[in-house]
């Protein structure tokens, strides 16, 4: 079984060849691989690596020149690996290397992810003051609570898993998480996870990438990856899609009523709202079934029973606008409007009637009438990195990327 440990630089040339230096000392009987992914640094780590590659073949290196960040860089490192296990380790010298023969260990033995911890026994951080000790303490609170995890550490970015299981998940992982782990373990959803002890320890070199943008992007991470955050996206997509369709038939036709017809009451609004209704239903079916054949009567019979759940909607739309017209007339208003005035406050008056019955219905249709079956896919990512495969004279600097926006909670 080899091993490729990954990690991810930026602005680490001082740390990359103390790093190597100590993995390489801790893989005692080891088959493996170190690979730096670097954002292409101002401090040129990337060079710095390439020419410890020359003297030691088991380094390799991965430039990266577009889509910086601590999680692309993650990514790409273990889809460039070649190991059947990969880990992931940063390079500023705080996740101490001496604990991976363990770790491999216990993959071995039926874990499925294993976590370098700082919060099991036998573990503990170095130097940290009693802030940075709470700030830790809530964000791991924080995860434990939103993601339901067990584990001790889940803030920690020291970490391994089989390649195969990362490679089962890779398309459906938001590769601009704040904690990649996060994002790997709500998604592979592994049953054995076991924990490592080790210590954390201080920043020998470089500069620590702890900010506050850092701390907005893990709460925007544990809403987006927490049960309640997945289901409100997605059905905030899906009736902001759909409703936004039927609202303008609905105005549409109701405009059309004023021009063509005498029609302005109540009438005009519940045909306006039937009609928006009826393209709301075939727009979902083009929309989830557009690789099916539907028969007539099966459509009827879908629309029937959609118009039935959605009936709530459509008398508090229609009672809406018929109550906004009466009180209308009962306060006189009416009678100072003319011309182009008439449709465009009627409008606007079935515009509020419409968000108030819309209020009323994106639950219903979201459990009864539409049971999602879809996947939510992640956004295609370009090739954005080149990959150094050995030894090879160091090439001119390379325009700098902006900063990894990464730092351990």
């Amino acid at each position: 079984m080899k091993l490729s440990v990954i990690s991810p630089t930026f602005n680490e040339a001082e740390n990359v060849p103390r790093l190597v230096s100590e993995i390489s000392r801790s893989m005692d009987g080891i088959e493996y691989e170190i690979l730096i992914v670097d954002d292409n640094s101002p401090d040129l780590t990337w060079s710095v690596a390439q020419d410890i590659s020359l003297e030691n073949p088991r380094v390799r290196v991965l430039c990266r020149t577009q889509n910086p960040g601590l999680g692309p860089a993650v990514i790409d490192g273990f889809n460039a690996a070649t190991g059947d296990v990969v880990a992931c380790i940063d390079a500023d010298l705080q996740h101490d290397p001496s604990i991976l023969p363990r770790m491999v260990k216990e993959l071995a033995g039926g874990s499925d992810v294993v976590v370098g911890s700082r919060y099991v026994d036998g573990g503990g951080t170095k130097n940290w003051g009693l802030l940075r000790r709470l700030e830790s303490l809530f964000a791991t609170k924080l995860a434990q609570v939103f993601l339901g995890i067990q584990l001790k550490d889940p803030m920690s970015g020291y970490f391994l898993m089989r390649r195969n299981d990362f490679s089962a998940v890779q398309k459906d992982l938001n590769a601009k998480g704040f904690k990649i782990l996060l994002e790997i373990l709500a998604k592979v959803q592994p049953n054995n996870v076991r924990e490592v002890p080790y210590t954390f320890r201080a920043r020998t070199a470089g500069e620590s990438k702890l900010s506050s943008k850092v701390v907005f992007q893990y709460l925007e991470q544990l809403w987006r990856l927490s049960r309640m955050g997945r289901r409100y996206s997605r059905s905030l997509e899906k009736f902001a899609a759909v409703s936004s369709f039927g609202m303008i038939v609905n105005l549409v036709v109701m405009a059309l009523f004023f021009q063509l017809t005498t029609l302005s009451d109540w009438r005009a609004s519940a045909l306006a709202s039937l009609a928006a209704n009826f393209s709301n239903y075939i727009f979902k079916k083009m929309r989830t079934s557009a690789d099916r054949t539907h028969r007539a009567l099966h459509m009827l019979k879908g629309y029937l029973s959609y118009l039935g759940i959605s009936a709530s909607g459509l008398v508090i739309t229609t009672g809406t606008y018929a109550g906004l017209t009466w009180c209308l007339g009962r306060l006189d208003l009416s009678r100072n409007l003319t011309g182009i005035y008439v449709p465009l406050v009627a409008l606007s008056l079935q515009l509020i009637a419409i968000l108030l019955g819309m209020f009323f219905n994106p639950e219903v249709n979201h459990h009864i009438t539409w049971p999602s079956a879809e996947k939510v896919r992640s956004r295609t990512r370009k090739d954005d990195r080149f990959l150094v495969p050995g030894p090879l004279k160091p090439g001119p600097p390379l325009s700098p990327a902006p900063s990894q926006e990464t730092a351990e909670l």
